[in-house]
């Protein structure tokens, strides 16, 4: 037998050894996947029944939850399953959404966080539309994989068939191969959710239904009756940390205020459940109610990325992967994916290296886009400033163009442009501004600052 095929087949048979092992554990999960049953390896890690080592971590590393001080700077690749045609599938402008509100939980968690995009690769194939959750979505993730980077697939529907039943998932986190895998319609925190994942969270109601060996108990400070365990209940059951509340699977125990109602459900040690609904790792009945990490579990996050493999590259602890620098408006290097800008506004905006590919080519951040727009109004005055905060070698290259494309202004600079140009309108319009920069040298990343005013 040809040994490539002998591989597949051995790798096939793994993927539905864990099917069958896990069937059972999959039946509620309707937002994520995530294989409960393969997370036996938090029984290795320093902080099981022992939180106090995360705390003492957060201490070395001068962690503090009133600055955003970024540690991290990680890059994603992003695959996309689209139609043959290309006519199903998501723009740059639903990438542009899930990295704000992936990089907006990070700013208000203050998690020491920022997620970039490395590259996106689409992947026109109308049957890969819809992903096979147990083998098909984890082959892809085997045959399509870059390094140096989190790797993120996006697909129109992920289906689960389980003991005859078929379930949706809307996102997953693949342990084996260390991959997401979400929905087009995944909700505002479902990327940063499965994120949580791969940095080594676990949901807060993880083994809820289990008996006392596995359940976390509502208490904080119940400790195990056991001959070979012992320690606190809830340092070592569930997500193993104490400062997320105990839960059961909170699906359809939250109103529409995002109040919990199974306050009258009791642990196994007849404890009613006092759970929070505002865990980002929660599953709460309207996910808009999913806002916060709390200080253990941003200290499992930062402890896991100090110990990937590809730390020496994400952390900014060291000054040549400030090339990596990006800016808080990424991505925004499309026409699709433009972000805005208002009257009066200042935004920093950075040109900066990407990550390799594969064949080790580089790539670069060379075209940042924004728009603005204009009310009703029979004549503007537009005034756009650009200072650049970096000695710039070669010019950089600015076009003021329509909502068609066409370009209305197209001048260089180098260092300061203040440009100005009137536009007659009677009616509602959006403009848009293209800043080139062709000639990034490696190593170096650019920055500059640009405003708007209107008269």
């Amino acid at each position: 037998m040809n040994k490539n095929i002998y591989g597949i087949l051995i790798v096939l048979g793994f993927f539905v050894s864990i099917s069958l092992q896990t069937k059972a554990q999959f039946l509620d999960d309707e937002f994520c996947g995530n294989k409960e049953v393969l997370n036996l390896y938090i029984r290795k890690k320093p902080w099981k029944g022992a939180n106090s080592f995360l705390y003492n971590y957060l201490k070395e590393i001068n962690y503090s939850n009133k600055i955003d001080s970024v540690r991290y700077r990680v890059p994603l690749k992003f695959w996309i399953y689209q139609s043959n045609d290309a006519s199903i599938g998501i723009a740059d402008s639903t990438l542009k959404r899930l990295m704000n509100e992936l990089n907006y939980y990070q700013r208000q968690n203050k998690t020491g966080f920022r997620y970039y995009i490395s590259a996106v690769e689409r992947i026109n194939k109308t049957k890969r539309l819809k992903l096979g959750y147990f083998l098909e979505a984890p082959w892809q993730t085997i045959i399509h994989k870059d390094k140096g980077c989190i790797n993120v697939y996006l697909t129109k529907t992920i289906k689960k068939r389980v003991l005859g039943d078929k379930y949706i998932v809307r996102g997953t986190f693949n342990t084996l191969t260390n991959a997401v895998i979400i929905q087009y319609n995944t909700s505002s925190t479902g990327l940063s959710h499965e994120i949580g994942h791969y940095f080594g969270l676990l949901h807060p109601h993880r083994n809820y239904n289990k008996g006392k060996a596995k359940q976390e108990s509502v208490s904080r400070t119940r400790t195990f009756k056991r001959l070979f365990k012992k320690g606190l209940i809830c340092e070592k059951n569930g997500d193993g940390l104490a400062d997320t509340p105990a839960e059961p699977k909170l699906s359809h125990l939250v109103d529409n205020d995002c109040n919990f109602i199974g306050n009258s459900l009791k642990d196994r040690w007849g404890d009613n459940y006092q759970s929070q609904t505002n865990n980002i790792m929660s599953y709460p009945t309207h996910y808009r109610c999913r806002k916060i990490f709390t200080e253990g579990q941003k200290a499992v996050m930062l402890y896991s990325a100090s110990q990937n493999k590809f730390s020496s590259s994400w952390t900014t602890a060291i000054a040549q992967n400030n090339v990596y620098k990006f800016d808080r408006y990424e991505p925004d290097d499309s026409f699709e994916s433009a972000g805005e800008i208002k009257a009066n506004e200042i935004q920093s905006h950075t040109f900066h290296k990407l990550f390799k590919d594969e064949n080790n080519n580089i790539f670069y951040d060379m075209e940042d886009w924004l728009y603005f727009t204009i009310e009703n109004a029979k004549e503007k005055t537009v005034n756009i400033s650009i200072i650049t905060k970096d000695t710039l070698k070669t010019p950089l290259k600015i076009q003021i163009l329509d909502e068609n494309r066409n370009i209305i202004q197209n001048t260089k600079f180098k260092d300061k442009l203040m440009l100005h140009f009137n536009i007659n309108t009677n009616n509602k319009s959006t403009y848009f501004i293209l800043i080139e920069n062709k000639n990034i040298p490696v190593n170096q990343a650019y920055s500059y600052q640009v405003s708007l005013r209107l008269k």
